[in-house]
């Protein structure tokens, strides 16, 4: 069982605008707890310093860089509280995570063309962006906010190669049950049960609209899912085609004997 808890950092920084976050992600069960830092942001500026950091240090094994993500419409203002009905309401946020590195971007209006670090990130035939329900979240994101995502794979899709379980509806499950089948039964978040509360009201700015420590958590912890069952996959795969390779190398081998 994971708990999940969030406090809000100071931040001395004015060159760049954002809040920042350290998000702890308990395991209970192996009594670890895992940090991430989170920093939230309506600034093309700081988040284009984001992906160049994240870009320089995030390179995996499979010369792949793997991103959570997910997206989200944005709260009712007047009730600060999620959206129950939003219908054809566009995405007002993006998560990203890449390893304890997490960015909330808050999305530009819709029909405006996106900023170029945005762009970028996402063209580059290395970022591969993974979540559930990729395939709609993609076509919405270049439909709502003119956003091309290159590379994007289903975690659904990807777990049924991973895992070999055929007695499994995969392509059905939703982020909390691929959490556990792929990453272990532990893995189950405990989200809150009452209507969370996105925005620190004392702290208004329309711009500038500073997330609750509770909301800045989950918001947090569904791209680091996506992030830790994606990577897991991957690896999993590598060591599917391990054997086939060796095979094939050894059968080239005897034929030259």
């Amino acid at each position: 069982m994971l708990r999940i808890t969030a406090k809000k950092d100071v931040v001395d920084d004015r060159r760049y605008v954002y809040n920042a976050y350290k998000v702890f992600v308990e395991d209970l069960k192996n009594e670890r707890t895992h940090r991430i830092f989170t920093i939230s942001t309506f600034c093309d500026f700081t988040a284009g310093k984001w992906f160049k950091e994240v870009l320089k240090s995030c390179r995996n094994s499979h010369g792949k860089i793997v991103v959570g993500v997910c997206a989200e419409v944005e709260a009712d203002w007047l009730k600060n509280v999620a959206c129950s009905d939003p219908g054809d309401d566009p995405y007002g946020i993006l998560q990203l995570c890449i390893g304890s590195q997490c960015l909330i971007y808050q999305l530009p209006e819709p029909g405006d063309d996106p900023p170029r670090c945005v762009t970028e990130f996402f063209s580059d035939p290395n970022v591969v962006a993974v979540g559930v329900g990729m395939k709609t979240l993609a076509k919405r994101m270049l439909r709502e906010q003119r956003l091309k995502m290159v590379n994007t794979v289903d975690l659904g899709t990807l777990a049924f190669e991973g895992l070999r379980r055929e007695d499994l509806d995969l392509g059905r499950y939703d982020l909390d049950r691929l959490a556990k089948a792929v990453l272990g039964k532990h893995m189950d978040v405990v989200r809150p049960e009452k209507d969370m509360k996105w925005y620190d009201r004392s702290h208004y700015d329309w711009y500038d609209r500073v997330l609750t420590c509770e909301k800045a958590a989950y918001a947090t912890v569904d791209p680091y899912l996506c992030f830790l069952i994606g990577t897991q996959l991957y690896d999993m795969i590598k060591d599917h085609s391990a054997p086939r390779k060796n095979k094939k190398k050894n059968r080239n081998k005897n034929k030259k004997n």
